[in-house]
């Protein structure tokens, strides 16, 4: 189900979501709220095992707390994976997907300006940064793979610059000191040329080396969901 969103524009809708089945998906039980809370209890009970029974239900109420705002900004969907001494090393990965308002795209660079507004950032040239376009289900799709860096006092970097190497070519060396944070960031954008509604996947990973992985499972859901025409 497509829920209430923050854009006023997107009616209420339904769209099939090519996505995992055996992940966590914070938001699969819809508006039943007592079905999510069970789901949540056991989660934090098998992950804090001995941890006493009021911590363990402060965290409950917590993630609960998390799940109501992330519906109310139009999130319909959020699953984490954290799956040790995988094939990938310790997959610690969140993907989650929204349904956003698009405008009519006339040409290719829009569609990655799109995707940029929904960040809130600017990705210019010489930008340590993956961009593809391609076809969806619903339409066309813009894919974006990134490596931000946190900074120690919290500064964010989505999209970093590339250094300059002594030669003068750009190299894909970030140009700050060692004490920053390096993540995985993949985005996958898919909406109809003629504007509306699209959908918006983001993944995260707390090792970067597994940001193409990750982009593998977000262009697939980006890619392969799509909306149902008789909206309820």
């Amino acid at each position: 189900m497509i829920g209430a969103s923050a854009a006023d524009s997107i009616e209420p809708g339904v769209i099939n979501l090519y996505a995992p089945t055996d992940w966590f998906d914070l938001l699969v039980d819809g508006d039943d709220v007592q079905a999510a809370y069970d789901r949540c209890a056991d989660l934090i009970d098998q992950s804090y095992p001995h941890q006493d029974a009021a911590f363990r239900a402060s965290l409950t109420e917590a993630l609960m707390a998390w799940r109501e705002t992330i519906m109310q900004q139009g999130i319909i969907m959020s699953g984490f994976l954290a799956v040790p001494d995988s094939e990938h090393g310790d997959a610690a990965w969140q993907v989650t997907a929204g349904v956003v308002a698009t405008p009519p795209i006339h040409r290719d660079v829009d569609l990655v300006e799109v995707v940029l507004r929904q960040f809130g950032g600017e990705l210019g040239d010489k930008k340590e940064v993956y961009v593809e376009l391609f076809e969806t289900e619903i339409g066309l799709g813009v894919g974006i793979m990134s490596q931000p860096r946190f900074s120690p006092s919290g500064e964010l970097v989505l999209f970093p610059p590339l250094a300059e190497s002594s030669t003068g070519g750009a190299t894909a060396t970030f140009n700050h000191v060692d004490s920053w944070t390096k993540l995985g960031l993949a985005a996958v954008l898919s909406c109809p040329p003629e504007g509306g509604k699209g959908l918006l996947v983001i993944g995260n990973c707390l090792d970067p080396e597994q940001v193409l992985p990750l982009g593998a499972i977000v262009t697939l859901i980006g890619g392969k969901s799509h909306f149902v025409d008789s909206a309820v």
